[in-house]
């Protein structure tokens, strides 16, 4: 059997700093490596009231230690990095995600990084509506579209699936990455990544396997 083309599963939340910090990383992979990227949304904070709350109600304050070295990761991704006082809830942001991954697979890698950067890069609340169907439209959508999935919830069984498979995997925060058959919880340095790749030897028969995480629809 021929080998096919190994296969990464990332787990991400919009609202979570490292999943963005994680994203270049991953990207560099795929250019050095040749390995296919699935994003997989993980809801992090179902539970927030759809204004959001404050870093400080969710104790989500990193230590002037971690900031610095969140800094310097993001300096070397080449990627913007601000610390917003305020957590969205990112149920419309995770599905303006699945809306461009269904309606134009193109260009959901383009609407996945906007949303990410729009947050993490310069602080925008990615739980407004408003805010989300600004990026649709700066990315080729149709606002109108976009709006009636929010209005619509169009993909939040999409989205419940994909939060229980990740549980079933045992994984109950971000950002977590499936390297082959191999799960990392966590970001990890790049070189760990690369390693866990030297021992994956996926074939068409292990992805076919029933029951296999690798067999998670794009």
């Amino acid at each position: 059997m021929e080998p096919v083309t190994p296969r990464v599963l990332v787990f991400f939340d919009y609202a979570c700093q490292f999943c963005y910090l994680d994203w270049p990383r991953l990207k560099r992979l795929r250019a050095e490596h040749a390995v296919e990227l699935v994003l997989v949304p993980f809801e992090l904070r179902p539970e927030l009231a759809a204004g959001g709350a404050s870093i400080d109600q969710i104790g989500g304050r990193h230590s002037e230690h971690v900031e610095e070295h969140m800094t310097r990761m993001a300096r070397e991704g080449g990627i913007p990095l601000v610390f917003p006082e305020r957590v969205p809830n990112t149920h419309l942001a995770l599905t303006l995600g699945e809306y461009a991954r269904e309606h134009d697979p193109a260009r959901h890698e383009r609407v996945h990084e906007a949303i990410f950067s729009a947050y993490n890069g310069h602080g925008e609340d990615i739980g407004d509506a408003d805010v989300l169907a600004r990026i649709a439209v700066e990315q080729g959508f149709d606002e109108g579209d976009v709006r009636r999935a929010f209005d619509e919830d169009a993909y939040g069984d999409r989205l419940h699936h994909f939060f229980h498979v990740a549980l079933s995997m045992g994984i109950t925060g971000t950002p977590a990455a499936l390297v082959c058959n191999e799960l990392f919880i966590g970001t990890r340095p790049y070189q760990v990544l690369v390693e866990s790749l030297q021992r994956c030897l996926v074939t068409e028969d292990d992805l076919a396997e029933e029951g296999s995480p690798a067999t998670i629809d794009r």
